[in-house]
């Protein structure tokens, strides 16, 4: 049994909207959906009728609160298997979990940290070291958005080891926390049997017909045409605020400035 698992929020509303959408259409080999949320903000999914809707504690930065919650995903699926889902994550006609397996193992890709000047050694690297006293050689984010495929089982031993992990969280800043980064850690050290770790610089790994935007940067009327040549709809009332909208859109809009912003300094250089 596979569960998929969205970590949604307020923000990712409209999002979530296509990616269920393209789950229905297009994904194959799944058995549940689980859907998410922050306390307060239920109302949120109350047009939601097939898939389960679950509350998680809220969080001052839910930057670090979707990956703790993700960390205790086990405790509401049913599947042996649990795939994560990001809301803006939209499966291509095709897309089957099992494309996430090589000889009936979870796919982890890793990647070999390098210099000490590269970016990734410097981020995070030490934040695996500071949870598990163990310095990492491998990074574990190396394969696409869609493959981050887990034994429920593993999740469960995760949280005995770290019984303590979402007080943890909360006291970490905000780019001190990574949820695939522990977890791939973790599979390797004590069940590296039940995965297919993939050195993505040696091999090229399995991936899921998927395409994953950028929830960040906002639905534009380009992104919609493009979602729409694939059949998926914006139909989903809008349960947001004036307030919540403006500031959604003005966070957007200066998202995409900075985008802009640092394409343009790039290109002088």
């Amino acid at each position: 049994m596979v569960s998929l698992y969205i970590r949604t929020f307020r923000g990712d509303i409209c999002w979530l909207e296509y990616c269920l959408q393209s789950i229905h259409r297009n994904l194959r080999g799944w058995d549940e959906i689980i859907v998410c949320i922050p306390e307060g903000q239920e109302h949120h999914l109350a047009h939601l009728s097939i898939e389960r809707k679950v509350i998680c504690p809220a969080w001052k930065d839910d930057y670090i609160g979707q990956q703790a919650s993700k960390l205790q995903a086990h405790r509401h699926a049913k599947g042996d298997l649990i795939l994560f889902v990001d809301s803006d994550l939209v499966f291509l006609p095709g897309a089957d979990v099992k494309d996430l397996l090589v000889g009936g193992k979870p796919v982890i890709g890793k990647e070999r940290y390098a210099s000490p000047k590269d970016p990734a050694v410097r981020k995070w690297r030490p934040v695996v070291t500071k949870l598990f006293g163990q310095e990492p050689e491998w990074e574990y984010m190396g394969l696409n958005a869609s493959s981050r495929l887990f034994h429920r089982s593993t999740l469960e031993a995760f949280e005995r080891r770290f019984p303590d992990i979402e007080a943890y969280a909360r006291r970490q800043p905000r780019h001190k926390f990574s949820e695939y980064n522990f977890l791939g850690f973790f599979a390797e050290q004590t069940e590296p049997d039940r995965y297919a770790f993939v050195d993505v610089h040696a091999e090229t790994p399995p991936a899921m017909k998927a395409r994953q935007f950028w929830s960040w940067g906002g639905i534009t009327p380009e992104i919609r045409a493009e979602l729409a040549t694939l059949g998926l709809h914006g139909t989903w009332p809008d349960t947001l605020t004036f307030g919540e909208r403006l500031r959604k859109d003005l966070d957007y809009a200066v998202r995409r400035f900075k985008l802009w912003l640092r394409s343009r300094r790039a290109g002088k250089q």
